[in-house]
């Protein structure tokens, strides 16, 4: 039972119908903001492409040059914007791309005078209704985040150590545009890291709480690529045709968990990142074949989650994320990540994050997240 909804437009295509995407925006807007990856994106082919197509519209870039945007990031970013009175915003990136164009997005001319004023804003969710809202446009160049078709984004709180997140239903992106080609590019770390991301994306939809039948087709289907395509993309990284394999697995897992959330993989993985520094997609897939021998007998036909994986069971994908981290050159054990009992101790008390957590099958205690933790210590 239950109920799915997205409303995001998706065109699985080139960067090229970027201008039909934007004219088709009802109010036709000219002003653009155009978040980027920075480095050498303008010169790229695909920043020379949006130059061109992005002619006629009246632009202004901000190039991101960051991973995991803090606070203080989306402060800096709101100033240095605020008297450009965009009308519609178009984030070609990863996941730290789309989703500070998807704050933006959400935050258009509202007062912002201090850090801890977006804080308050941000913790009170007074953006949900802002009448000055505009639409966003995703295209990502990574395939595992997902952002490009949920309606959150992360937003980290060094200072405090936490986790915030800019989340309403009006967030979702106007269009999200995949171009597989986008991807042939990214480093094998960054390709392998972000695959792992959605195989979580994926996985942990499967068996949320809020699972449905339509979650689980795109659940289901979004392991199978991933799992059948990582190593032989890793491999051959430029080919284009397992790059689409790829960027598929990780939209379908979009679609699956745009719907039910994640649970205790990545509950587990914010103080993972925080404490240890791990990379996302190492820190939510770390722990997933541990959380599903928690929650296995607890899973909706369980039998087809595994054959999705290609594995008869949860050792075996134990095994398989192993093998995928000594392929892209991560540790599987968290002695590596510079871990200690202590550290442990004080990841495994901070993992509880309400909507991630409380929405595993199986409810866990600290004990249990401390054991499943130094099991891959």
């Amino acid at each position: 039972m239950g109920s799915y909804y997205n409303p995001v437009k998706i065109k699985i295509d080139s960067l090229e119908v970027i201008e039909n995407v934007l004219s088709a925006i009802s109010y036709k807007p000219s002003k653009v903001l155009l978040l980027t990856r920075g480095g050498d994106f303008s010169t790229s082919q695909a920043g020379q492409t949006l130059e061109k197509y992005l002619a006629k519209f009246e632009v202004r870039q901000l190039e991101i040059q960051i991973s995991n945007p803090d606070i203080e990031d989306l402060f800096r970013y709101v100033q240095l914007i605020k008297e450009f009175d965009y009308e519609c915003i178009v984030g070609i990136g990863g996941g730290s791309v789309l989703d500070l164009a998807k704050s933006l997005a959400a935050l258009k001319k509202m007062k912002v005078d201090s850090v801890s004023i977006l804080r308050t804003l941000i913790k009170d969710k007074l953006y949900a209704e802002n009448p000055n809202r505009v639409p966003w446009v995703a295209v990502p160049t990574t395939s595992g985040t997902g952002s490009e078709v949920t309606c959150w984004a992360t937003i980290w709180d060094n200072a405090n150590g936490v986790k915030l997140s800019i989340d309403t239903e009006n967030l979702y992106a106007h269009t999200a545009i995949i171009d597989p080609a986008l991807t042939a590019t990214l480093p094998m770390s960054l390709t392998a890291s972000t695959a792992l991301d959605a195989l979580c994306h994926a996985t942990e939809a499967y068996w949320s709480k809020n699972s449905n039948e339509i979650s689980r087709v795109y659940s289901l289907e979004a392991i199978s690529r991933i799992v059948q395509n990582l190593e032989d993309v890793l491999t051959d990284p430029q080919e284009v045709s397992l790059r689409k394999e790829l960027a598929l697995g990780s939209l379908y897992a979009g679609l699956a968990f745009s719907n039910t959330r994640t649970t205790a993989c990545h509950s587990m993985s914010y103080p993972l990142t925080l404490e240890l520094g791990m990379v996302h997609g190492i820190a939510a897939s770390i722990t997933l074949a541990k959380v599903m021998e928690v929650n296995f007998a607890s899973i909706f036909e369980s039998d087809k989650l595994l054959k999705a994986f290609g594995v008869s069971s949860c050792q075996e994908i134990q095994e398989r994320i192993e093998y995928f981290f000594k392929l892209s050159g991560f540790p599987s054990r968290l002695r590596d990540f510079h871990a200690n009992e202590e550290i442990i101790e004080k990841i495994a008390g901070n993992a509880f994050t309400k909507g991630r957590m409380d929405n595993n099958p199986v409810d866990m205690t600290k004990e249990e997240v401390k054991q499943i933790l130094m099991s891959i210590y």
